[in-house]
């Protein structure tokens, strides 16, 4: 047997480009209550986004029960999905603007407490807490977008993390990673 060769890859002949997984774009919208504040600033958290997780949300599929029968195992694809809600993970890195204003923490901060605010013990309601949208947009090497996600009713999902501790060993600029849930979404594919 001849081992593969150049030509009997179609993917390599056709000059297929690969997937890249660092060609992405998350834009956001902050909920009604932060605008006044905070919806200048809409463009600029784009700027901040390193990472996401949790887009997996998309590709579920019901798990496998079974049924015995005389010793058997009888499978079946169960009625329902464990989960049908999206989790997602978002790292931001931190800058400060105008020397001391450290604008993605504030922001973050002032979200967090419309759900619950850990100063006063103040409470908003659904409508308040929500940001209508969150879009993550995929594209290739040029540019072009080939995969888009829009999830809609966005709220923030737990603490932030990473800001938490302080390190006279590192050089590295801080991050802070935030949680955010969504309930359901549009997506759009090439």
């Amino acid at each position: 047997m001849a081992l593969p060769h150049l030509q009997n890859s179609q993917a390599g002949r056709n000059k297929f480009d690969p997937v890249h997984v660092n060609i992405f774009e998350v834009g956001f919208t902050v909920p009604a209550a932060l605008q006044a504040e905070f919806g200048k600033d809409e463009q600029l958290i784009t700027e901040h986004v390193t990472k996401i997780s949790g887009l997996n949300a998309l590709n579920r599929a019901p798990a496998t029960g079974t049924q015995k029968f005389m010793g058997t195992d009888r499978t079946y694809i169960m009625p329902k999905l464990d989960s049908t809600r999206a989790e997602l993970e978002i790292t931001f890195t931190l800058n400060l603007r105008d020397d001391v204003d450290n604008y993605i923490y504030k922001l973050f901060r002032a979200w967090a407490g419309l759900g619950y605010d850990i100063n006063t013990g103040s409470r908003a309601l659904k409508r308040d807490y929500c940001a209508d949208w969150l879009k993550v947009s995929i594209a290739n090497r040029a540019g072009d977008i080939y995969h888009e996600i829009i999830f809609k009713d966005v709220m923030m999902n737990g603490d932030m993390t990473g800001i938490d501790e302080l390190n006279y060993e590192t050089g590295e600029a801080a991050e802070i990673s935030v949680k955010f849930v969504s309930d359901w979404w549009q997506e759009t594919k090439a």
